[in-house]
């Protein structure tokens, strides 16, 4: 039988800032540069809120998840300077 020691993944974080037009809720979502490309400007409140989404790579799966989903895991440690600790088995 193999017994895993535990570690400590460290996982960086990425934010990626939205541009939502609260006039038109049919418009497009665009990233903050995609928007100051096509539109040569900074988006101007009220007609327009940045909206800023925190991702990771989930060690478990691989797969994307928001931050705010890190903290429901049983291996959640912290979110600390960018980065999300977690617990990790390696054999």
């Amino acid at each position: 039988m193999t017994v895993g020691i535990e570690n400590i993944n460290r996982v960086p974080s990425r934010v990626i800032k939205i541009v939502l037009d609260l006039d038109d809720p049919f418009g497009p979502e665009l990233t903050l540069e995609d928007f100051i490309r096509y539109y040569k400007e900074m988006p101007q409140p009220p007609k327009y809120k940045i909206v800023c989404i925190e991702i990771v790579t989930c060690t478990e799966d691989n797969q994307p998840v928001l931050i705010t989903e890190c903290g429901q895991c049983d291996r959640f440690i912290r979110k600390f300077d960018g980065e999300i600790y977690c617990k990790g088995f390696s054999s």
